[in-house]
């Protein structure tokens, strides 16, 4: 049942690891591959999955700290392996009685344990990483050796003393079980797709904006103007401890302020803006060419038309509210901009990128980067 609830909270803290790590991963795939494969992102979040519930696994439960003060390293270190094992047997006459019992025994079942754990390690190493068998064998040691360290050093000084005994025994279990899942893997490997046919699907497929690769290219802007625009407002903050905030429409302004930052990017570099050139696009003329400045100009202008003005000019309105009429109007002027947004996430999501009106009218499109060689 311990493990159990153990795996519980891993499954439960996942998500939370796999928000932060999304971005970066799409961008670097784009990046690198063209695309983002659902064949790999499986397999990769499988394995960040993996290794956070080996990770709670050896870590878990936490004690209370309390209880680990006075802890003391020579204590919870054994450098002799199979220590249980021959203790176990210590003045014990072999027999079938005796071998039931070590059988049920803890002992045995945690040398299983150990060894179990770093059996899907070895897979991943061989099957996906492509590591020989020596690399396999140390990067299994390795994480064993981190797992160990943690124990020793009490989380690495979170707790006053540690509360998990390190055992070389760990070592050569986990080390077994890195080798155990590099022969399993074999099945793998002559079942399921290679990582380079994997890798050529994807640059098959990187010659294409697709939708999705559209949002996640904003996405990365927006986080990284949003970034700018914390730490710029903190500074002024610092420096005038006054200030509380430029408008309370600030997160309507915001996406003013995307737009004007996007269109100074793409007038500066000609068509690309950091969420474009991490993801290999640039915006150029439907007519063939780098696009104009005109044209960029005519792109963001009349994207921020349709989503972000009838907002501005809704927030001006609930100053002058004074009927059902103008209620209507603020109501009205809000789902525009909604409307427009709810169709450009349908349009570039379910109709694979399809141009929208302020595309069309400012007669741009996007293009694919050459992706690097491999």
């Amino acid at each position: 049942m311990l493990y159990i609830d153990i795996i519980y909270k891993g499954l439960l803290a996942f998500p939370f690891i796999a928000m932060f790590f999304t971005l970066p991963y799409a961008v670097y795939q784009y990046n690198r591959h063209g695309s983002v494969s659902k064949y790999r992102t499986l397999i990769i979040y499988s394995f960040i999955l993996y290794m956070l519930i080996a990770f709670f696994m050896v870590s878990l439960p936490l004690p209370d700290r309390a209880s680990t003060v006075g802890n003391t390293w020579r204590e919870h270190l054994n450098l002799i392996p199979f220590r249980q094992i021959w203790l176990y047997w210590h003045d014990k006459v072999f027999g079938i009685a005796a071998l039931k019992a070590y059988l049920m025994s803890m002992s045995l079942w945690q040398l299983l344990f150990n060894i179990l754990l770093t059996v899907p390690f070895g897979v991943f190493m061989r099957y996906y990483f492509k590591l020989s068998l020596k690399r396999t064998i140390l990067y299994s040691f390795l994480l064993s050796l981190f797992y160990e360290t943690s124990q020793i050093t009490a989380l690495f000084g979170i707790y006053p003393g540690p509360y998990r005994l390190a055992d070389v025994e760990d070592l050569i279990c986990n080390t077994l079980g890195g080798v155990g899942g590099y022969y399993i893997a074999s099945v793998f490997v002559e079942v399921l797709p290679s990582r380079d046919e994997i890798d050529e699907k994807c640059r098959a497929f990187g010659t294409r904006v697709t939708g999705m690769r559209r949002l996640w290219a904003v996405f990365f802007d927006y986080v990284c103007i949003a970034a700018v625009y914390i730490f710029l407002l903190g500074v002024i903050r610092i420096l005038y401890p006054g200030f509380t905030g430029y408008s309370i429409y600030g997160e309507v302004y915001s996406w003013s302020i995307f737009c004007i930052a996007s269109l100074l990017q793409v007038l500066i570099t000609r068509g690309s803006t950091l969420g474009h050139a991490a993801c290999r696009m640039i915006l150029m003329s439907e007519h063939g060419g780098t696009a104009s400045a005109g044209q960029l100009i005519k792109r963001y202008l009349y994207l921020w038309l349709f989503t972000d003005l009838p907002l501005i000019i809704a927030g001006l309105l609930m100053n002058v509210r004074v009927s059902f009429i103008v209620d209507f109007i603020i109501l009205g002027l809000t789902a525009v901009s909604r409307i427009y947004f709810f169709i450009y996430f349908i349009n570039v999501v379910l109709r694979k990128g399809k141009l929208m009106p302020h595309d069309k009218l400012s007669s741009t499109l996007y293009m694919v980067t050459d992706l690097p060689e491999q």
